[in-house]
């Protein structure tokens, strides 16, 4: 965020700020120390452009595209408010378990994968059924074209599963019913592939989990809260920071043997994803 000048009057700085939030820029107007109001922009990017929206805002205030900014940024406000309580209405859980949450199927039936190919395959411990879903590039291309996804139904541990199931229940849920089931489909497949081969060139086929598609999904919502304003959700501080802090345990050995590379490309294809998604949204306006 960086200062592009100041106005006389608060008056004159809310009406400034109604106008570059038409044209969606999201800014600050806070009281100058010197006398004034200062006004500041969010976006870096557009902090030029904004500068010279003031100049011109300067040279005739009174100009009828400023004048009716107000009033326009308050029903668009409006229209914003009603909008993200009905998001809010949807993402409402009527409880703690996947099986009871409404919408997400895709993430349910995610859910249920997990659940499945962990009780099949013993939490690995039955080579017959873990060896159908583990990574391999040859018989990809000899037509087994699953391996390049199921990687993620494999847990090899009750802990791993668990914390890949909570994370997911959160973190998918709110995303498919905020885009979609059909780009949560797309996001989702998009992440898995990134985040298995990258694994498996790294570390070879011996890995599994849903690691790599969770920080992508906690990716694409924080990246994506960040720059488009009209998405509704926002990823919270604790939540970035137990997933960094977990990240980092797993980056460190502390976890035991963890698919790091899967983790951290997982979340820079979600991180990409969402960067992509919120500047399609901004062409939009």
């Amino acid at each position: 965020m960086r200062p592009i000048g100041q106005l006389e009057t608060e008056e004159q700085a809310r009406t400034f700020a109604d106008y570059l939030f038409l044209r969606d820029v999201e800014t600050q107007i806070e009281p100058a120390k010197a006398g004034g109001w200062g006004i500041w922009v969010v976006d870096e990017e557009r902090v030029d452009e904004s500068r010279a929206l003031l100049s011109r805002f300067r040279s005739m205030p009174d100009a009828e595209e400023f004048y009716q900014a107000s009033a326009a940024a308050a029903e668009r406000r409006r229209g914003e408010m009603k909008e993200a309580k009905e998001v809010a209405k949807k993402l409402k859980r009527p409880g703690a378990f996947p099986w009871r949450m409404r919408g997400g199927g895709l993430t349910m039936a995610l859910l249920i994968a997990c659940v499945v190919a962990g009780l099949a395959t013993e939490l690995g411990r039955n080579a017959s059924w873990t060896g159908w879903l583990l990574m391999s590039l040859d018989k990809a291309k000899e037509g087994q074209v699953w391996r390049l996804f199921t990687p993620i139904f494999l847990h090899f541990s009750l802990w791993h599963l668990l914390f890949n199931l909570l994370w997911l229940q959160d973190l998918g849920t709110a995303l498919e019913v905020r885009i979609g089931t059909g780009r949560f489909a797309a996001v989702v497949a998009a992440v898995a592939l990134v985040s298995n081969l990258a694994q498996y060139e790294t570390g070879g086929a011996g890995f599994g989990g849903m690691s790599g598609v969770v920080y992508g999904v906690f990716g694409y919502l924080w990246i994506r809260g960040k720059r488009d304003f009209r998405f509704g959700l926002m990823i919270s501080p604790l939540t970035s920071g137990l997933l960094l802090v977990f990240l980092a345990l797993g980056l460190f050995g502390l976890l035991g043997p963890t698919a790091n590379a899967a983790h951290f490309s997982g979340l820079l294809a979600g991180l990409a994803l969402g960067w992509l998604a919120a500047r399609r949204n901004a062409g939009r306006a």
